[in-house]
């Protein structure tokens, strides 16, 4: 069986070169690096990388912790950091948490003692989870994604703006009472967006407008039930600017749910309220109405995600190797700094679920 010390002779280089070139993780001239690989290529060499990561601590795994796998935009997501890692020569361990502290927890240890590379991260709730923390104090890279937490790297959309753009849309259509079904009250993403539509409504000119507030769960049920809710308490039986006639949903799922109750209430969307969601999942634009939405580049943060990751571990990687080298007495550059934050853009893709509001 072909070594790497066979690789390194043919190659003229040190088994040490050869290490770097198969990991990528230090700079190697490119004549040397072709040499190397035609060297591999004719030798037949298949690295192992159970050896590897014995030695260099690495599993070439990433742990991935999503809050609910029900709600297709996760599951989307998971799909294309996968797709990110494996190009990368990672594989990834999915794990849903189902917003459950003490499952994630258990998750968390599970990974952890399965010596993952670094962790995606998806929090569900306001409070970090204490295992989460207990990770990165222990230096394991995270990064989070969607929801924003102090202190740490991450990966997110332009919420604020994706609910403007939504909040600047109904306003030019005129309508003047809505009902905003969130979320967890305090979530980043929930307060995002509804910041986001009442600086929308105010540049729309519709700066007084009538905002009734829903919090709750980011699920199609929590939706479904409070359209009902809202029913019974005689929201929808209002006259005037005190009846909602736009329901802005702050995911998709929401949407989903409210649209079947306002159908079971016999109120038609968009023609007596109009109805808006978050996202922009596929179903989106298959049910009818068709949804209007803010559209997230699912593939673009997914796999931003990863590379911002992968960043962080060889970060890490690069400074265990400075504190050997000084144990050693040998100089070693400083690793590149990383970028803690990065934020992309989103679209509002408008459907046939708005219109401008009734006449009373």
């Amino acid at each position: 069986m072909t070594t790497i010390k066979d690789v390194a002779r043919a190659a003229g280089v040190s088994v040490s070169t050869v290490s770097h070139v198969l990991s990528g993780r230090r700079p190697i001239s490119e004549p040397t690096r072709l040499r190397v690989m035609e060297a591999i290529e004719r030798l037949g060499y298949r690295p192992n990388r159970l050896a590897q990561g014995l030695v260099s601590k690495s599993s070439r795994s990433l742990g991935l912790l999503v809050p609910d796998l029900a709600n297709p935009f996760f599951g989307s997501m998971a799909e294309a950091m996968e797709i990110a890692a494996h190009d990368r020569g990672y594989s990834v361990i999915l794990c849903n948490t189902n917003l459950d502290p003490k499952r994630e927890a258990d998750y968390l240890s599970m990974l952890l003692s399965r010596q993952v590379d670094g962790l995606l991260y998806f929090p569900g709730t306001r409070v970090p989870n204490r295992a989460l923390l207990e990770a990165v104090a222990a230096g394991v890279p995270v990064v989070v994604v969607d929801e924003r937490i102090d202190n740490l790297p991450g990966v997110f959309v332009d919420n604020f703006d994706g609910g403007r753009q939504l909040g600047r849309l109904l306003a030019q259509l005129g309508h003047r009472s809505l009902l905003f079904i969130g979320g967890p009250e305090g979530l980043p993403t929930v307060t995002d967006r509804l910041n986001g539509l009442r600086a929308g409504l105010a540049e729309g000119g519709r700066a007084s407008v009538n905002l009734l507030l829903r919090f709750g769960e980011y699920r199609a049920s929590h939706g479904y039930e409070i359209i009902h809710a809202c029913a019974r308490e005689g929201v929808f039986a209002a006259v005037g600017d005190e009846r909602p006639t736009a329901v802005v949903a702050a995911n998709d799922m929401i949407a989903l749910g409210a649209l079947r109750a306002l159908r079971e209430l016999q109120l038609h969307v968009p023609r007596d309220c109009s109805l808006t969601g978050f996202d922009g999942v596929e179903f989106t634009a298959m049910i009818t109405p068709s949804l209007t939405t803010v559209q997230q580049p699912s593939t673009r943060v997914a796999t931003a995600a990863v590379e911002l990751l992968l960043q962080r571990i060889e970060a890490h990687e690069n400074h265990r190797d400075r504190e050997r080298a000084a144990q050693e007495h040998q100089p070693y550059a400083d690793a590149a700094p990383v970028i803690p934050h990065v934020v992309l853009p989103v679209t509002l893709v408008v459907r046939e679920s708005v219109a401008p509001p009734p006449r009373n």
